[in-house]
């Protein structure tokens, strides 16, 4: 399966990763229904690819916040040092800029190469239901690219490319709490921060 195999520069194991996203989204499906939001989550990966850290989006108002979310995120790639990282968005398919189908797209980001996973999906009645064979792996670059894509990959770039982490892992923690991020540490982080859910 040499489009799978490609994946293997970011993650230990490319199935069982799309396995665990595809089953997400079908649990919040089945939890919060269909037409509640899908938040932009991510997960991040040490040098061999093993996974290290978690987090949803807080609840966003607009586009521009949206965006927003996902570059504050963005902030762990250097405060945890990672190597890699995948994003996952619901989102919907386009073709002649009409709507014709959903899926969920998942940006496998490295220091030196990046991946989009394009998994279209549909409902009967309230189930998923996965169109495995128009699944897409393409490998990307930071051009050539249409509207809302190029923009989210010249962001995923930067902010997988920083010199020096702007912010420590404590102080990221922090923040995120304070303002409603989900999130989950795959190891022990050895960090103390101010969990502000517990003072609400």
């Amino acid at each position: 399966m040499p489009k799978i195999d490609s994946l293997k520069n970011y993650v230990n194991n490319p199935e069982e990763e799309l396995k665990n996203i595809t089953s997400s989204f079908v649990d919040h499906v089945k939890m919060a229904g269909r037409d509640t939001s899908y938040r932009p989550r991510l997960v991040f990966f040490d040098f061999f690819g093993n996974k290290t850290f978690g987090i949803v989006a807080r609840p966003y108002t607009d586009a521009t916040d949206y965006m927003s979310c996902i570059a504050e995120m963005m902030y762990a790639y250097s405060a945890l040092k990672s190597d890699a990282c995948v994003l996952v968005l619901d989102t919907f398919l386009l073709k002649n800029n009409e709507r014709v189908g959903s899926c969920l797209y998942c940006y496998f980001i490295g220091d030196k190469s990046a991946h989009i996973v394009c998994l279209p999906y549909s409902y009967s009645e309230d189930q998923i239901v996965w169109d495995t064979p128009q699944s897409t792996f393409q490998e990307v670059d930071l051009k050539n690219h249409d509207g809302a894509t190029q923009q989210m990959i010249e962001l995923l770039y930067s902010f997988s490319h920083l010199d020096q982490p702007p912010f420590s892992l404590s102080d990221l923690l922090s923040y995120y709490s304070s303002v409603n991020y989900q999130f989950k540490a795959f190891r022990k982080l050895n960090i103390s921060y101010i969990d502000y859910t517990k003072t609400k």
